[in-house]
């Protein structure tokens, strides 16, 4: 589905959301869980040349199709360096404060439904660099190299899991996986309102389309969080 000039966000998928920005190159931005990658890989095979696949963060859900994928598409992997060894199997996740449900379903239930495969990372990011034609902003918190994507042509701004727009609601990162939350607000205070941008594409909810960057001030008000500003 195309959300913008150049910018596709595949439907349906049972992860994250997934985005294809087109232009000078190919970018793949979070790729959904293993189980999605047969309709990523079929949105990429209408693009011509290599593939720059970014992960915002490490988490399966965003990164997980990449080990197939890669498998059938020309494609370089990308991800902040403080998340790439967790991408490439040689770091564990960080632990999540969740109730013990939910522990049981992560530990027993989450492997066999999203089996975890390691993807090498071939660039690994950080913060400030431009890669794809995107500039990287690191808003550690949600994960150590949780990162944003700075689109400063066109005003775009994919966000991962640092701020959400989960049912209408503006949000900042979901605090039961997210060891550093507070860094994570700190960060959106003093270097995401800093940057110059109109639209909004979270990882997860419905992207923003305009306006985006006042709405994001209406959220760190609404939590009480300007004054960090």
């Amino acid at each position: 589905m195309e959300i913008a000039p150049s910018l596709r966000k595949l439907i349906r998928t049972w992860g994250s959301n997934v985005y294809l920005l087109s232009g000078d190159e190919t970018v793949l931005i979070d790729g959904g869980f293993p189980i999605d990658a047969a309709k990523v890989e079929s949105m990429l095979n209408r693009c011509e040349g290599p593939v720059s696949a970014i992960a915002t963060h490490y988490h399966i859900d965003h990164e997980g199709s990449f080990a197939k994928l890669r498998a059938s598409v020309p494609m370089v992997v990308a991800a902040h360096e403080e998340d790439a060894d967790v991408m490439e199997g040689n770091a564990d996740y960080d632990i999540f404060q969740v109730d013990r449900i939910r522990t049981a379903y992560y530990k027993v239930v989450g492997p066999l439904l999203f089996p975890f495969t390691p993807v090498s990372v071939d660039v690994r990011l950080v913060d400030g660099q431009v890669f794809g034609g995107l500039r990287v902003i690191q808003v550690p918190g949600h994960t150590r190299g949780s990162i944003m994507l700075l689109d400063e042509g066109r005003g775009m701004l994919f966000t991962g899991d640092s701020i959400r727009n989960e049912g209408g609601i503006l949000d900042g990162p979901p605090p039961q996986f997210s060891p550093g939350i507070e860094e994570s607000y700190w960060s959106i205070s003093q270097k995401v309102l800093a940057l110059d941008f109109d639209m909004l594409l979270p990882g997860h909810g419905e992207p923003l389309l305009s306006d985006a960057k006042a709405a994001v001030v209406r959220m760190m008000k609404r939590q009480g969080r300007m004054a960090t500003l």
